[in-house]
C-alpha cells in the first residue's frame, strides 16, 4: 500500500546553514533543497468521481463524508489500487484513455522566509518525456482545423487528430474556514457531475445565455470548477444554473470564502518562469491582471489571431507538420508576433499554435516559477508571496496549518483526466501536517 511519507529530514546542522546570512528575500536558486523534508505523495485518477459521487449510494462511505470524515481516514494507502480501477473503465471510468496510469507520486518539499512561500515539486512523465508542447490548428482544405488537442477528445481517439497538451502542476490551498468541506473533501468539493467533460456537462448556448456565467456576466461557454456555497440549489446533476446574485458571491470573495489554485502549465506559463495564478469561487477563474500567455485562436472566425512575424522568421509566417511537438520550431509570442493576414496565400499543412507567451501582469503574476526535466522527471519551484495584498489571493502567515490539494497533468490530457491528491495539510513552520514548510530565518 502507497501511504504518504517523509522521506528525509533536515538535520539542525542543515537547518542552520539553510538560513544562515540570508536575507528576507531570498532566490529560489539559493535554497539548499537538499536539507529540507520531501514528502512523497501519491496522487490517482479520479474519473468520473465528483462532489456528487461522493455523497451518492454509490459511494460506500457517504455518510462519513456526511459527518464530516475526511477522506484519508478511510482511503490512505488505497491510491494505486483506486487508480488503477478507474484508469481501467472498470468503474467511474466511462471512456478510458487506452495505457493510462492509475498513479503518479509527486513528491513535494516547501520552505518560507519573512515574505515568501516556496514549493518545489517532482514527478516523473508516463512518456519519459516532457509534455511542454500544446494545441495546434493546421490549415486544411481551405481552412483551419483542430489538429493537436488533448486525449479525452474524440477527434483525439479517432485518429482526426493528433494528441498534444501541455503537462501541468495545480495546487489548491484554502485558509481552513473560508470553505469549510475543503478541510475534509479536497478538490471534491469544486469538482461537479455538471462540469465539461463530465455527464451532465450543459450545452454551450445553455451556458452563454446564462445570466451571470454567459454572455451577459463571465463570457463563458462551459462550466469548470466552482463552490456549492455559490449556488442557492444542488441535486444528483450538480447545481451549474443555481447562481447565488453577483453580489452575494462579490461578499463571498470579500470575507474570503474562496480557494487559491496555483498552476504551473509546461507551454503556456514555463517560457516566461511563471505559474497562474487563479482563484475557485462561482468558477475557475483568472486573477486580475495579464496571464503568461494569450489566446491565438479567434472562435467567432475560425482562424488564428496572430502569426509569425516573417522579419524574425525567416520569412516564415507559421509552422510546417515538421515542427508539430518539435523544440526547436520558433515559439509564439509578443516580440515575434503580427496580427493574422487572412489574404496571405496559406498552404496546406501550415500549421499555428493556439496559445502564446507573454509577461503577465497584475495579481495573475503572482507566482514566479522555475522548471527542469531530467531523466524523464519534471522538478518545479513555485515562488509568491505569503500576503500579497490582493483581493483573489489569500493571505499566508508563518505559524499557521492550511488545508491543501495537489494535482498533475500528464501525457496530454487537461480537466478531469489528471491525477489528484486527498485532502492534506501545508504548515509554514511546524511539524505535524503532511507538508512541513521549512522556516529559512
Amino acid at each position: 500500500m502507497k501511504k504518504i511519507r517523509v522521506l528525509a529530514a533536515p538535520t539542525a546542522f542543515s537547518v542552520l546553514m539553510l538560513s544562515g546570512g540570508m536575507a528576507q528575500a531570498i532566490e529560489v536558486d539559493q535554497i539548499d533543497w537538499s536539507a529540507i523534508p520531501a514528502t512523497e505523495i501519491p496522487l490517482f485518477f479520479p474519473g468520473y468521481s465528483s462532489y456528487q459521487w461522493i455523497h451518492s449510494e454509490e459511494h460506500d462511505g457517504a455518510r462519513r463524508v456526511g459527518e464530516g470524515r475526511d477522506c484519508l481516514s478511510c482511503h490512505e494507502g488505497d491510491e494505486a489500487e483506486i487508480g488503477a480501477r478507474i484508469a481501467s473503465g472498470e468503474v467511474l471510468e466511462p471512456h478510458p484513455i487506452p495505457g493510462k496510469r492509475g498513479l503518479v507520486n509527486l513528491t513535494v518539499q516547501a520552505a518560507h522566509d519573512d515574505d515568501h512561500l516556496y514549493i518545489r515539486t517532482s514527478w516523473d512523465t508516463a512518456t519519459g518525456e516532457p509534455g511542454q508542447f500544446h494545441e495546434y490548428v493546421r490549415f486544411t482544405d481551405g481552412k483551419w482545423v483542430e489538429y493537436g488537442t488533448h486525449r479525452g477528445k474524440e477527434v483525439v481517439a479517432s485518429g482526426k487528430a493528433k494528441a498534444s497538451y501541455e503537462d501541468r502542476f495545480s495546487m489548491l490551498v484554502g485558509d481552513g474556514t473560508g470553505v469549510p468541506e475543503f478541510n475534509d473533501m479536497g478538490c471534491w468539493a469544486t469538482c461537479h457531475n455538471d462540469m465539461r467533460f463530465m455527464a451532465n456537462a450543459p450545452k454551450s448556448a445553455e451556458v452563454k445565455a446564462h445570466p451571470l456565467l454567459g454572455d451577459e456576466g463571465l463570457k463563458r461557454s462551459d462550466i469548470r470548477k466552482y463552490l456549492p456555497a455559490t449556488r442557492t440549489a444542488m441535486d444528483e446533476t450538480g447545481g451549474w444554473a443555481e447562481t447565488r446574485t453577483r453580489a452575494e458571491i462579490d461578499q463571498m470573495k470579500t470575507d474570503g470564502a474562496f480557494l487559491d489554485l496555483w498552476q504551473w502549465r509546461a507551454n503556456r506559463s514555463n517560457p516566461v518562469d511563471f505559474g497562474g495564478d487563479d482563484y475557485v469561487l462561482e468558477y475557475r477563474l483568472f486573477d486580475a491582471g495579464k496571464n503568461a500567455w494569450f489566446g491565438n485562436w479567434d472562435g467567432g472566425k475560425g482562424q488564428p489571431r496572430h502569426m509569425l512575424d516573417p522579419a524574425v522568421n525567416n520569412g516564415r509566417m507559421a509552422l510546417t507538420e515538421a515542427d508539430f511537438r518539435n523544440p526547436a520550431a520558433p515559439t509564439l509570442n509578443a516580440d515575434n508576433r503580427v496580427p493574422y493576414d487572412p489574404e496571405h496565400a496559406w498552404q496546406e499543412g501550415d500549421l499555428m499554435y493556439k496559445y502564446g507567451n507573454q509577461q503577465p501582469e497584475g495579481s495573475a503574476a503572482g507566482n514566479a516559477a522555475t522548471a527542469s526535466f531530467e531523466g524523464g522527471r519534471w522538478t518545479v519551484v513555485l515562488k509568491r508571496k505569503l500576503n500579497s495584498g490582493n483581493p483573489d489571493d489569500l493571505p499566508l502567515a508563518s505559524g499557521n496549518t492550511y488545508p491543501v490539494g495537489f494535482a498533475v497533468h500528464d501525457d496530454s490530457t487537461t480537466a478531469r483526466w489528471h491525477y489528484v491528491s486527498w485532502p492534506l495539510t501545508m504548515s509554514l513552520g511546524g511539524t505535524d501536517a503532511h507538508v512541513n514548510a521549512v522556516s529559512l530565518k
